[in-house]
Formats: structure tokens, C-alpha cells, sequence
């Protein structure tokens, strides 16, 4: 029922919340999750950032009349979301994750389907992002518009994608490796501008990395189960749970009673923490600037209301 729940916090963050949820009751549960149910975690997380960062990267080019290539990018997003659905059931990865690993295992034809994929999607994001850089009225409505200082990103803990735009060079993924990601390469992507463009600049540097990280895993999966028997929870132990979601860092803190439940689950969305950037980054700007300096932090309500 929490990992049920956990789903719901943040439609677009569906697997991500879930599985933070998850490594919070394996660790209070002291279960080790087994390697291959690592591998598929990270592979789902990095899908999720994936169609979410490229349905971004569309929405900010529609909030400065570029639709031509918010279609492009659409397109490219509902490969992912189709692809999501072979390997989980679902468009947005719920019902994937469980407490002990994960609920399905994928086939040889699955596994082929990701990296057929990836073969496909590579180009076509290439072109994408060609597209809208060859357009020097996109750059101009871009370049130097809401900036978020480095001095004022440190200064309100700002996280995630939000962050490393702002020069704040710091990733879960690589700092407390989670998942499978201590057995991949990545490199996290860090600029000092802190404007529209570099969060954009951002999930497109993100978006390669995914694709090496996925191809690492997919091509490589571990043998064995996907999932370990978690019995009843020991009784007054608490645990935090983490996932570098597609957004920043989401925490999900619990502490357990007998019977099996819970007495406090706190959790923290990354959307919480970066609201406050939002109101600093618009400062001085236009107002018709303020739709894309919105959309390029993308922040969740639900995931802050949670």
C-alpha cells in the first residue's frame, strides 16, 4: 500500500518516489535487494529521465513560439513512454517497483527492445537538438534570461537539474550511488550560467549520459532473481531512503512500529526545495519571459504539496 501511494506523490516521478520509498523500508528491513533487480531500477529511473527531460526540452522551445520542435520532441517522448510500457506494463513505469526489487523481470526480447531503442532515439535526439540550436531567435530568447546566481543556488540548498546549472556540482548518482549506479559510468553534467539555456543545456548533456548508462546495464544484465522476500518489519527502526529522481534528490524517511507499520514517513521532493529559486530567477526579466523561466524548472505541485 506505501509503495501504492509513493507512486502518487509526483505523477512524473512515478518510479522514482516509489523506489526511494522502497530503499527506505529494504534498509530499515536490512534486506539486500538483489543485483538484478538493481540493474532494472536503474534502468527505469533513467528512462523516466530521460522522456521527461526531452518533453521538457520541447516545452521550453513551445514557450518561445519553437513548436516545430516541440512536436519533434513529443514524438521522441512517446517512443519512451511505448517502450516503458512493454517492459513494466504501464507508460509511467507504476507497478514496477515493489519492496525487495522489482515486480517483473524482462526477457531476451525485452532487453533487445531497449537497446533497439536507443540505437534509434540517439540520432533523432541529436537532431533535435540541432534543430533548436541552430535557431538564433530561440538562443537569443534563452541566453541570460532567468538566471539563478551560483552564490543564491548554494544559498537555498537548490537541487537537481536547477542546481548543476548553477554550478552546484552535486548528484546522489554519483556521490551515494544507489541502485546499479556503482557499476556504471557517467559523467554529471555542471554549468556556472544558471540561465534558461543551461538548464536546458542540462538535460541535454543528462539525456546522453542516460543512454550510456542504460546501454551499460541493458547489454549487460546480471543473472538471478528480481526480488528478494521482505518479512515483517522490525519494530523501532528508522531508515532514509534516497533516489536522484530526474528533478534532483528525493528523500523518504520512515520509522516503524510493531505489526508491521509505519509511524511517520517524511518525505522530501526536490520540487520543495527549488521553489524558492523560481521567485529569485524571475527577478529583473520581462514578463513574457516568465512562461519559459517557469517551465525550464519544471517544478512539481503535487510532489511539493506531497
Amino acid at each position: 500500500h506505501g509503495v501504492r501511494l509513493a507512486e502518487s506523490i509526483s505523477g512524473d516521478s512515478s518510479f522514482a518516489h516509489a523506489t526511494a520509498f522502497c530503499h527506505a523500508v529494504e534498509r530499515a528491513a536490512q534486506a539486500d535487494v538483489p543485483p538484478r533487480a538493481r540493474a532494472l531500477r536503474t534502468v527505469c529511473l533513467e528512462l523516466e529521465r530521460i522522456y521527461n527531460h526531452i518533453a521538457d526540452i520541447g516545452a521550453i522551445a513551445t514557450d518561445v513560439a519553437f513548436v516545430v520542435a516541440n512536436a519533434h520532441a513529443m514524438r521522441l517522448k512517446e517512443r519512451v513512454l511505448r517502450l516503458n510500457e512493454e517492459l513494466t506494463g504501464n507508460r509511467l513505469l507504476r507497478g514496477m517497483a515493489c519492496i525487495g526489487g522489482v515486480r517483473f523481470d524482462w526477457n531476451a526480447e525485452q532487453a533487445g527492445a531497449i537497446s533497439r531503442l536507443l540505437d534509434e532515439l540517439r540520432p533523432e535526439f541529436d537532431s533535435l537538438v540541432e534543430l533548436i540550436q541552430a535557431s538564433a531567435s530561440t538562443r537569443d530568447r534563452l541566453e541570460g534570461t532567468g538566471i539563478l546566481t551560483s552564490e543564491t543556488a548554494d544559498d537555498l540548498g537548490v537541487v537537481g537539474l536547477a542546481g548543476r546549472a548553477s554550478g552546484v556540482d552535486r548528484d546522489l548518482r554519483r556521490d551515494f550511488p544507489h541502485a546499479a549506479y556503482d557499476q556504471v559510468k557517467f559523467t554529471v553534467p555542471v554549468y556556472k550560467e544558471g540561465d534558461v539555456l543551461h538548464r536546458m543545456q542540462v538535460r541535454i548533456d543528462e539525456v546522453g549520459q542516460s543512454f550510456g548508462i542504460i546501454r551499460q546495464l541493458a547489454t549487460n544484465l546480471p543473472a538471478g532473481d528480481v526480488r528478494v522476500n521482505v518479512d515483517e518489519l522490525p519494530a523501532n527502526r528508522v531508515a532514509l531512503g534516497y533516489v536522484e529522481g530526474w528533478r534532483g534528490e528525493i528523500f523518504h524517511w520512515i520509522r516503524t512500529l510493531p505489526g508491521n507499520r509505519l509511524a511517520r514517513c517524511k518525505i522530501k521532493d526536490p520540487s520543495l526545495q527549488n521553489w524558492p529559486a523560481l521567485s529569485e530567477a524571475v527577478l529583473g526579466n520581462i514578463i513574457p519571459d516568465f512562461p519559459v523561466i517557469n517551465k525550464s524548472f519544471n517544478l512539481s505541485y503535487s510532489g511539493t504539496d506531497r
